[in-house]
């Protein structure tokens, strides 16, 4: 798969505090709204932004998410979001998709308040997505999903 790429039309918010990941969050919804996407929809890819954009908070220094407008021949339109920072690389990507666990193990649950969250957040943007990828390049890393207006159907147990 060839690396995400800027082109005219795509969109790109850097984050930097809060109210970026609320202007990511309602970029992406409007860029869903136009390619056709129903209501609940839009809202489950608002919170795929919001995960994306409140991990590049949480964990990196400098971040942005990038998201365009995609048709591919095989599974039609929809929206590619790539979430990218600069900060340390998951030390297990395994770990970190399990509710209730960092990149490093389970989550203590007396860190749960402050940590500002359960441990949820990547297995939800899993499970909102279709496509979903982890781009590790030291010093930085991405993570690529995308969501197309027909859904994908995965098969149990299947990431």
């Amino acid at each position: 798969m060839k690396p995400f790429s800027p082109c005219e039309g795509d969109f790109r918010v850097v984050v930097r505090e809060a109210l970026d990941v609320f202007t990511a969050r309602w970029t992406a919804q409007r860029i869903a709204g136009s390619i056709g996407f129903p209501s609940l929809a839009r809202q489950e890819i608002a919170i795929v932004v919001s995960e994306l954009g409140t991990n590049i908070l949480k964990y990196g220094t400098r971040g942005h998410i990038a998201m365009r407008s995609i048709d591919e021949p095989r599974s039609g339109p929809g929206l590619e979001l790539v979430a990218e920072d600069e900060g340390p690389l998951l030390a297990s990507l395994e770990t970190a998709l399990k509710d209730g666990f960092g990149d490093r193990g389970p989550i203590d649950p007396l860190q749960l308040l402050r940590r500002g969250g359960i441990g949820g957040g990547l297995g939800a943007v899993l499970r909102l997505s279709d496509v979903f990828e982890y781009l590790p390049s030291t010093p930085r890393k991405a993570f690529r999903v995308v969501r197309y207006l027909r859904r994908q159907r995965r098969l149990h147990g299947e990431p």
